[in-house]
């Protein structure tokens, strides 16, 4: 027709086939995320076969995809695995490690009881929060006792020194805390991971979740030197509880032990990180913490859950304390790649993008439309049409985040922690209209965090 655009040709177009394997593995590395590496593996043969010799008799060299993604994880510093679960192929397993980490990256907000903290892009730290709550009398603690949720103040909460009791804006602690990698809060404590893999605590000292070997509050951060002189790096706090990584993959706890949410098999305290037993000779890739329970994410995408059962929140389908990693028989056919605990319940997200929930229901922080409490995971239907990459869970709140990088909240509205507007409880997840570009959350008792 005339008028009609007529497009150039180009008689010197290089068929992708015909491109460097190297640069191959560059526009696969290219991609925003693991979730779409997975997707270009299962559907071209180009990037998902092994790569011809170069030379005659010679052996295939991999994938251009796992060429890509191993590629990905030394950018990330994230350490490779050594073996394979059974049956998976290498292109696979380094997906689905990236799918966990991309899931879990390491926190930049967090926020705990009372408090929060973030690490700004100079790795430095800020913090903001209170001790203790407005007009409240300060009270001594027996020896040994647990802090009374709401009730007792924390001493060295916010890491600036005696006397900084509050802080309303975000300010940079005080401290030779550099270089500030990954952060974790509790109800009363907090831990903080840098560059070199060293951990940092400071809070509330009891029962020893603060990892020096006491119980000795601690107003500023403090490194933590019972390692073994390995490298952390991932760290979570519960409530009077923490977990660590190392960059073995190795599971390290520390704190109250009564419930026995540190894992080794009994209900003692542990003033300093002790290796987790039941781990030994599996890779764990995700470590999380609730109120008084833990759980782990191995590299078969198989979730183990401990400590605390009241609600069914371990998801074995009793109310039976747990005090070694034990895994969830739920999930057997399917591999979790994000989990959460709140105070007595429990999220998830598997690598098809479902989300699920159990244990106590009480103020619909389960998404079921009831209150009902789930002794084992069930799949969250209201959400079945987004694809959940990242949950977090307060403490009769919760929260998701999907691929396309909206949030979604559900469970107790108090203090409007969901987000939308008003105070009401949300029986079903609802999306959070307010936000946008998502790209990380965090649930403090009753207060959120998102980072866009």
């Amino acid at each position: 027709a005339a008028g009609a655009l007529a497009w150039p040709r180009c008689r010197d177009h290089m068929p992708l086939t015909a491109l460097p394997v190297d640069l191959l593995a560059r526009i696969a590395l290219a991609l925003p995320s693991a979730l779409d590496a997975a997707r270009l593996h299962a559907t071209s043969r180009l990037f998902s076969e092994p790569v011809p010799p170069s030379a005659p008799g010679g052996e295939p060299a991999p994938s251009v995809i796992e060429q890509a993604l191993r590629r990905r994880a030394m950018d990330r510093r994230v350490a490779l695995p050594t073996a394979l679960p059974e049956g998976e192929t290498w292109a696979r397993q380094l997906c689905f490690e990236q799918m966990v980490c991309e899931a879990s990256p390491p926190a930049v907000i967090v926020a705990g009881s009372r408090h929060s903290l973030f690490i700004c892009r100079r790795g430095r730290l800020l913090s903001c929060g209170s001790e203790r709550v407005e007009d409240e009398p300060e009270e001594s603690e027996a020896d040994g006792a647990e802090p009374d949720e709401g009730s007792e103040a924390y001493p060295g909460l916010l890491g600036h020194g005696a006397g900084v009791v509050m802080l309303t804006t975000l300010t940079l602690l005080p401290s030779s805390l550099l270089a500030v990698t990954t952060v974790a809060a509790g109800s009363g404590h907090s831990a903080a991971i840098t560059t070199d893999g060293t951990v940092w605590s400071w809070g509330h000292g009891t029962s020893g979740k603060l990892g020096h070997g006491d119980e000795a509050n601690q107003y500023r951060p403090k490194p933590i030197a019972g390692f073994a002189g390995g490298r952390v790096c991932k760290i979570a706090a519960g409530d009077h509880h923490c977990l660590a990584i190392d960059s073995n993959h190795e599971v390290w706890s520390w704190g109250h032990g009564g419930d026995g949410a540190l894992g080794h098999g009994d209900k003692l305290r542990q003033l300093c990180p002790k290796r987790v037993e039941r781990f030994s000779g599996q890779r764990v890739c995700a470590i999380a913490a609730g109120s008084w329970n833990s759980y782990a994410i191995t590299a078969s995408g198989s979730l183990f859950t401990w400590g605390l059962a009241d609600g069914g929140c371990l998801g074995h389908g009793d109310l039976v304390d747990v005090y070694s990693p034990k895994q969830v028989e739920a999930f057997a056919s399917r591999r979790v790649c994000a989990v959460a605990g709140g105070a007595l319940h429990s999220l998830a997200a598997t690598t098809d993008g479902a989300a699920w929930s159990w244990g106590y229901g009480a103020s619909f922080a389960l998404g079921h439309g009831d209150d009902a409490h789930q002794m084992k995971p069930k799949q969250i239907a209201a959400l079945a049409g987004e694809r959940v990459v990242a949950v977090a869970a307060g403490t009769y709140h919760s929260l998701a985040r999907t691929a396309g990088g909206e949030a979604w909240s559900w469970g107790g509205g108090d203090y409007g922690v969901l987000g939308h507007g008003d105070e009401a409880n949300r029986p079903l997840p609802r999306r959070i209209e307010a936000l946008c570009g998502v790209r990380a959350l965090a649930a403090g008792a009753s207060h959120p965090l998102s980072l866009t």
